[in-house]
């Protein structure tokens, strides 16, 4: 059966056909052989398999192809801070509250992803679901969490000027390569308040050490990749008229 493509298959059949051996032990004798899964052995296609086949890539190629936002301009993603990242993470801090089902969260002081997340920038024009499997490729899953500002101040007092995440709903001012200055929601940070964060359990299990280490009140982890819920924001945007915001603001004052 020759179904194309079928990369992955033929990659796990790297062994010549025909190639065969005879393990023997003391009570068995055992013997393997080999067999490329490709049109070694049989080349005739079964026709009905692959129509669903390409049914089920045409399926998938038009809705890769569906046009959900559009951009002014090419929206590139770098640190401190960039068009694109604070985009994304403008998206997650307004857009999360709608998508749990604990009212702890149903506002979002500070959003955080991380620069290696976004894997490319959003195009100018119009943007479609398959751009954002690029930007977006990984299935992380939105996580929220409650803490102690004091545990924020931990979190984001880790920034450096060769070192920092995307975020929004704060503001940091930097001397000398280190945090001097915090603010949420244009406050100083209060070390005993409880504050909400949206973030992606990558983040929130240790990744990039953003918050290794930083300890916790609550956590909610949701069956919603960030790749979905950025597609539906995008969306629900589109069809109201607007347009999020997509500059750099000075979130990350003095690098």
């Amino acid at each position: 059966m020759d179904l194309k493509p079928l990369p992955a298959l033929i990659f796990l059949s790297i062994a010549i056909a025909g190639y065969a051996q005879n393990i023997s032990t003391n009570k068995h004798s055992y013997e393997y052989q080999m067999v490329r899964l490709d049109a070694t052995y049989d080349s005739k296609i079964d026709r009905k398999l692959q129509q669903y086949v390409d049914k089920k890539r045409h399926r998938m190629e038009r809705k890769m192809q569906e046009v959900i936002y559009r951009t002014d301009a090419e929206l590139e993603s770098y640190p401190p801070e960039s068009p694109l990242s604070n985009l994304l993470t403008d998206i997650l801090r307004t857009g999360a509250p709608k998508y749990t089902k604990d009212t702890a969260f149903d506002t979002i002081d500070v959003a955080v992803l991380n620069f290696g997340g976004i894997r490319t920038s959003m195009p100018a024009g119009d943007v479609t679901v398959g751009d954002i499997y690029k930007i977006s490729p990984f299935d992380n899953y939105i996580t929220y969490i409650l803490l102690k500002g004091s545990e924020l101040r931990k979190m984001l007092g880790r920034f450096t000027t060769n070192f920092n995440a995307p975020y929004s709903g704060a503001v940091v001012t930097y001397t000398e390569g280190r945090p001097s200055g915090i603010m949420v929601r244009g406050k100083p940070i209060d070390d005993s308040k409880d504050y909400r964060i949206a973030t992606l359990n990558f983040i929130s299990d240790g990744g990039d050490n953003i918050m290794t280490g930083i300890k916790f009140d609550k956590t909610e982890h949701t069956t919603i990749t960030f790749r979905d819920f950025l597609i539906a924001e995008l969306k629900a945007l589109t069809a109201a008229g607007k347009q999020m915001p997509a500059a750099t603001d000075g979130r990350a004052v003095n690098f």
